[in-house]
């Protein structure tokens, strides 16, 4: 029981063996190789001689019928008789009988007596010392034609085939081995390369070249991983300021509303004008904690939602009516009049639900940022959506950076204007979700945000 345990622990500890992948390949290399060598070997041992028979057995009717164009023409016959005996072909034609060397040796072939031979026909007769022949019988003019071809140098020339073709398979094999380990060697120390970056990048030290130049898929998801090890470098360090940014902009709301709290709860000799004014604040900043955190949930969304998109027929002057009826209140605090332009039938195509929330977004800050008693511009067609607004005169930034997120205007400075920083970024995230180009332009004291359809 002891042995048998013991062969059971080496077996399974044998099945635990791994190879690596230039092991593997070496292996596959040199059985590729002998696969490749006895197939050859063993159709040459199976096929040979019944493939050379069969050729010569179509060979013979052809020679036999330029015998017969030849029959007339003494010197031609014994021309062309001579030329086909250097191929081993023994010729009793007549008084004719020509060996393989050429010679008339005056001798009547005795086939025709020995054997029963079918004419215009091919045939393998085997004689009493073990020796094969090939014989195609004929007649010609009313005279027998015996052709003969001895099958000996076929069988020295199958053992000196087989003879060469094992040599040559432990050449081969031989250099398989040599060949598969340098192109092996070669090979995984490119994956190597790229395991050992795959590694860095799953521990968050990312790479920025492999230098890896072969010319092929490899160099591909090289390339590939370069460019994903740079995308989340700078996904990392987004991140890292956004959670950082995010955290402020929670802090903010929650420390005043903490600081309201205590104070409604220890100072009970405040007025009911004072508590409702502290209430109020406590309303307005949980309503900006809310908004933030909504704002939030949707970028989160959006990181996932790209094969999730539903894309959908509407009518966009629709959507713009309902978005504008919804800060219907904002617009009419601020006096603000909204100019629609458009086709009221146009129809696009794209996911409503993220779209409505980019018009939201754009129709709200035109709202916010716009002077009191000023216009509002919303001009569409087939290829373009155009919001416009006159803002402050101070508004002098780099469009760009409107989009980073909790970035607010200068518009907005000392304006005791409400909002997260997130609307633009928001909106920019969804528009390359959607794969649909935007542009923002500041004119003077004017404000164009541009989404083009096509």
């Amino acid at each position: 029981m002891k042995e048998l345990r013991l062969f059971v622990e080496w077996g399974t500890h044998m099945m635990k063996i791994k190879f690596n992948f230039f092991k593997k390949l070496m292996i596959y290399s040199i059985f590729l190789a002998f696969i490749s060598v006895a197939i050859v070997q063993i159709l040459n041992l199976i096929s040979l001689d019944h493939f050379y028979i069969y050729r010569k057995k179509l060979e013979l009717p052809l020679i036999a019928k330029k015998i017969e164009e030849f029959a007339n023409n003494e010197s031609e016959l014994n021309s062309y008789i001579e030329a086909i005996s250097s191929d081993g072909i023994q010729v009793n034609y007549g008084n004719m009988n020509i060996n393989h060397r050429g010679k008339n040796t005056g001798k009547r072939n005795n086939f025709l007596l020995q054997n029963t031979l079918n004419l215009n026909e091919a045939s393998l007769i085997k004689t009493k010392m073990g020796g094969r022949h090939l014989v195609y019988y004929t007649v010609i003019n009313n005279t027998p034609l015996i052709l003969t071809l001895p099958l000996v140098a076929l069988e020295n020339y199958k053992y000196e085939a087989f003879l060469i073709q094992g040599i040559s398979m432990f050449i081969a094999i031989f250099i398989s081995l040599l060949l598969g380990g340098y192109f092996s060697k070669k090979l995984t120390k490119n994956l190597e390369k790229l395991n050992i970056a795959a590694h860095k990048i799953a521990d968050l030290e990312f790479v920025e070249k492999l230098d890896i130049e072969s010319g092929d898929e490899i160099e591909e998801l090289a390339n590939s991983i370069e460019k994903m090890s740079s995308e989340l470098n700078q996904s990392m360090s987004s991140l890292k300021s956004f959670v950082g940014n995010a955290s402020h902009e929670l802090k903010t709301p929650v420390s005043t509303i903490n600081m309201i709290s205590q104070n409604l709860r220890e100072n009970r000799d405040l007025t009911q004008s004072e508590r409702k004014k502290l209430y109020n604040l406590l309303i307005k900043e949980s309503e900006e904690m809310n908004e933030l955190i909504q704002n939030l949930l949707i970028l989160s969304k959006i990181t996932y939602s790209k094969n999730l998109l539903h894309y959908e027929d509407f009518n966009l002057k629709g959507l713009i009516q309902k978005v504008l009826y919804k800060y219907e209140l904002l617009e009419l605090e601020k006096n603000i009049d909204v100019n629609v332009k458009g086709d009221e039938h146009l129809i696009i195509k794209t996911d409503y639900k993220f779209f409505k929330i980019v018009v939201e977004n754009l129709i709200q800050n035109a709202l916010k940022y716009s002077l009191e008693n000023e216009s509002v511009h919303i001009e569409f067609n087939q290829k373009t959506l155009i919001l416009k607004n006159k803002t402050f005169t101070n508004l002098n930034e780099e469009a760009l950076n409107l989009f980073f997120p909790f970035k607010r205007g200068e518009s907005s400075v000392g304006k005791d204007i409400e909002g997260s920083g997130l609307g633009l970024y928001i909106v920019k995230n969804i528009l390359e979700l959607l794969n649909l180009k935007y542009k923002i332009k500041i004119v003077e004291d004017n404000f164009y945000f541009i989404i083009y359809f096509s």
